[in-house]
């Protein structure tokens, strides 16, 4: 088998197909490692390459036995994000400072080389900001029909489906401080591995939302804003809990199916397929939704995929977010949000 990197498309495949690889191998950690962190970069691309470029560097540092045609890839692939993040960061840099890193004057202009590392630490830590379209699936059965559908299939070009189990706890004090201020804690349980994340409510419209969001890996599952303090975020919410404890107040269990998609305009989209239920106390309510999110690339290439397959299989948008859903099931569900 021969494994071309040539561009970021070929990156994105190469990942899953390591992925795969390492599964097949019994390197579960390595793969689940790989899979975090190229999951947890969402909607924004730098982030995306930096993600990738760090889960190849530590499966490349432990020297996995990997076939010829693999280690080539991945030594190609590494190459390719690391010449790729390089001209990006020259891009970024502000006109007023391109002097400075240009002609190594950081020595000789002490107040431009400290504005420039703080515009730099800026761009590290700024949020994602998560955009995607929600699909209300009448069933299981007609959500394994899309899946199949010859569209999909066309845009997925090598159709490599991934099938994994999630468990999500939400989060709040016992006063609800960040239901009250429009915020969401919650803690995903992947594989033994556990990613919190900190989102905003955004905005939503026809199923199609736009929120902010920042996530952290935790060494257990037990909620603690502790690594997200390097953040604004995290430090405005320390502040608003105090000495309050953040408790459970309801959680969700779904099987979520994905395919990497390609849009009409190059657009990166992952379509997912989540089918499960949200559990709040003593209620249950169903899930069975598709959720097309922008990875990267134009946001009107997700709105015309969901234009067509709500024409396909008359489908209606999703107005409410799984956190949504759960504060009704739990009667925490305000008339505001």
């Amino acid at each position: 088998m021969s494994i071309t990197i040539a561009n970021q498309s070929d990156v994105f495949k190469f990942a899953l197909v390591l992925y795969d690889y390492l599964m097949q191998k019994g390197e579960t950690k390595e793969a689940h490692d790989l899979s975090l962190l190229a999951d947890s970069c969402y909607s924004n691309d730098g982030y995306a390459l930096k993600a990738h470029l760090q889960a190849f560097r530590q499966i490349q540092e432990k020297g996995q036995t990997l076939p010829f045609q693999y280690q080539r890839a991945l030594e190609e692939a590494i190459a390719y994000l690391a010449q790729e993040l390089k001209v990006r960061k020259a891009k970024e840099v502000p006109e007023g400072f391109r002097a400075v890193v240009d002609t190594g004057e950081c020595r000789e202009n002490t107040a431009k080389a400290q504005e420039f590392q703080e515009f730099q630490e800026f761009q590290e830590f700024q949020e994602f900001q998560e955009i995607e379209l929600k699909l209300k699936v009448p069933d299981p059965q007609l959500g394994e029909r899309i899946l199949q559908d010859p569209l999909v299939r066309e845009l997925s070009r090598d159709f490599q489906l991934r099938v994994r189990e999630y468990e999500t706890t939400y989060y709040d004090t016992p006063s609800r401080l960040l239901i009250n201020h429009q915020v969401c804690y919650r803690i995903r349980n992947f594989a033994g591995m556990y990613i919190a994340a900190i989102k905003g409510f955004g905005s939503s419209q026809q199923g199609l939302s736009i929120r902010s969001e920042w996530n952290r890996q935790l060494p257990e599952n037990a909620p603690t804003l502790e690594p997200f303090l390097d953040l604004a975020i995290g430090r405005e919410l320390e502040s608003l809990i105090k000495d309050e404890e953040l408790l459970p107040i309801f959680c969700t269990r779904f099987k979520r199916s994905t395919l990497e998609l390609t849009g009409q305009e190059g657009s990166r989209i992952e379509l997912a397929l989540d089918i499960g239920e949200i559990e709040a106390s003593s209620s249950r309510d169903p899930i069975c939704e598709l959720e097309l999110e922008l990875k990267s690339g134009q946001m009107e290439d997700v709105v015309r995929l969901g234009e067509t397959l709500c024409q396909a299989y008359r489908l209606k948008p999703e107005e409410q977010s799984k956190y949504q859903r759960g504060l009704m099931l739990a009667g925490l569900m305000f008339s505001e949000i």
